[in-house]
């Protein structure tokens, strides 16, 4: 089976979430009180580099990535999104 593994910066609380961008485009849609999320392969990327940077566990929770349309990866008309660790599941941490 293929592989395809991404990675990015450990978390450095001196400048904090840091996920390298390929330059994709991803849209953010909410349809029907349903977020939907389209991107091409290198958007989609993007977004995974951010999750993963938020799943470091030097990230402090509370740690978060806002994108807003026309900012990279978001195009213009997406929705803004907001990506954060969440305290509530602090428990479930190492």
């Amino acid at each position: 089976m293929s592989e395809l593994s991404l990675s990015v910066p450990t978390y450095n609380p001196s400048i904090g979430v840091v996920a390298p961008a390929e330059g994709g485009t991803v849209t953010v849609e909410v349809v029907n009180g349903s977020v939907e999320i389209f991107g091409d392969a290198a958007g989609l990327r993007d977004l995974a580099r951010m999750c993963l940077a938020l799943s470091d566990d030097r990230a402090p929770d509370g740690a978060q990535i806002h994108l807003d349309e026309g900012i990279n990866p978001l195009d213009l008309g997406s929705a803004s999104l907001m990506l954060a660790r969440s305290p509530r599941c602090s428990a479930q941490r190492p």
